[in-house]
C-alpha cells in the first residue's frame, strides 16, 4: 500500500475518501496581461551559454473554466475543482493552454493480462482553496509519458544561433509553476508564474474575469 501511495503522490493523484464534489461548471471570460522573457543558448565567446534575449508584454482575451474534479479508476485529482485556462488563440504564437488534470486511455489489461480500467488520470497541478483564496503548484508536466497538457506556443530558430528565421513550437510548462489569487462564483483574478522546458521562456500571466 505504501508503494501505491507513493506513485499516486508522484502523479498528483489521490484516492478519494468520498465522492468528488459536484461543483457546477463555470466559465470566466476576461483578459490576461502577459509578460514573457525569452532566452537562447547562443551566449558566450563560442555560443552555447544561456542568455537573455528580450521581453514581450501583451494583453489577450482569456477564458478560465472550472467544473467537477476529474476522476478515473478510483482516483480523483488533487484540486478543489477541475480547471483550465486558455490565453489567446490557442495554437498561435504567444498563446497558453493550462489545465489541472486530464484523462488518457491506456491498455485495458495490465502486464499480467488481467482486465483493468483503461482510463488513467494524470494530475498536473495540486491547488487548494480557503474561502475565495486559491493557490497551488504544477507538480508534474507528464512530459516523460508524452502526455503534456500545459503548453506555451512560442518560437524556435530554424537554425540555432543563426538569423535564418523561426517556426512556431509547442513548449511544455515546467513543474514548479505557481498560481495564486482568488476564485468565487462572481469572478476570478489570479497570477500564474512559470517557465518552459529547456528554459527558453519565463512568463507571468495575470488573469481577471
Amino acid at each position: 500500500m505504501a508503494a501505491v501511495t507513493s506513485v499516486a503522490a508522484i502523479l498528483g493523484l489521490t484516492l478519494p475518501a468520498s465522492p468528488a464534489a459536484a461543483a457546477s461548471a463555470q466559465v470566466y471570460r476576461g483578459t490576461a496581461t502577459v509578460v514573457v522573457d525569452s532566452y537562447d543558448y547562443c551566449g558566450g565567446s563560442f555560443g552555447g551559454d544561456h542568455r537573455f534575449v528580450g521581453t514581450s508584454r501583451y494583453k489577450a482575451a482569456a477564458k478560465f473554466v472550472t467544473g467537477p474534479r476529474k476522476s478515473a479508476a478510483g482516483r480523483v485529482e488533487r484540486n478543489p475543482f477541475h480547471w483550465e485556462l486558455y490565453v489567446g488563440n490557442i495554437g498561435q504564437v504567444g498563446s497558453f493552454q493550462l489545465g489541472s488534470a486530464s484523462i488518457v486511455t491506456t491498455s485495458g489489461r495490465d502486464v499480467s493480462g488481467n482486465l483493468r480500467d483503461p482510463r488513467l488520470l494524470l494530475g498536473y497541478w495540486v491547488t487548494g482553496r480557503s474561502g475565495t483564496s486559491w493557490s497551488g503548484k504544477l507538480v508534474d508536466s507528464h512530459r516523460a509519458e508524452g502526455a503534456t497538457f500545459n503548453h506555451f506556443y512560442g518560437q524556435q530558430a530554424i537554425v540555432s544561433c543563426r538569423n535564418l528565421g523561426s517556426t512556431r513550437f509547442v513548449y511544455a510548462v515546467n513543474a514548479g509553476a505557481t498560481v495564486s489569487g482568488r476564485v468565487s462564483s462572481g469572478g476570478a483574478a489570479f497570477t500564474v508564474r512559470g517557465s518552459t522546458y529547456g528554459d527558453n521562456y519565463r512568463f507571468r500571466i495575470t488573469f481577471s474575469g
